[in-house]
């Protein structure tokens, strides 16, 4: 299994509300119209991540990693991460990603 995660810093706290909604209704979509994508994996930090700088966490699964660089190369990514820059262009958030094989595979 190969995977890829983002992980958003914390949006100010005026623009949560608006962040969760275009998160939820517009970025979350798109990355589930990912090529060969076989599951997605979305979380909210508690309160407790604050520190660490942790709001959202996504992980995107792929049979391998061949599958994942066809999806990385495709339209559907142009997309989400055309919407990536408008989140924190926006929203004032950073997002630190990255990608791999997974322990145990």
């Amino acid at each position: 299994m190969y995977k890829a995660i983002g992980i958003w810093t914390w949006p100010r706290e005026e623009d949560i509300t608006d962040f969760e909604r275009h998160y939820e209704t517009v970025h979350y979509p798109l990355a589930l119209k990912l090529p060969g994508l076989e599951r997605v994996t979305v979380m909210r930090a508690a309160e407790d991540a604050r520190e660490a700088g942790i709001f959202r966490l996504a992980e995107c699964y792929w049979a391998d990693r061949a599958a994942f660089e066809d999806a990385a190369a495709s339209a559907e990514w142009t997309a989400m991460a055309a919407d990536a820059m408008q989140i924190m262009a926006t929203y004032g958030v950073e997002l630190k990603a990255a990608h791999g094989v997974e322990l145990g595979e």
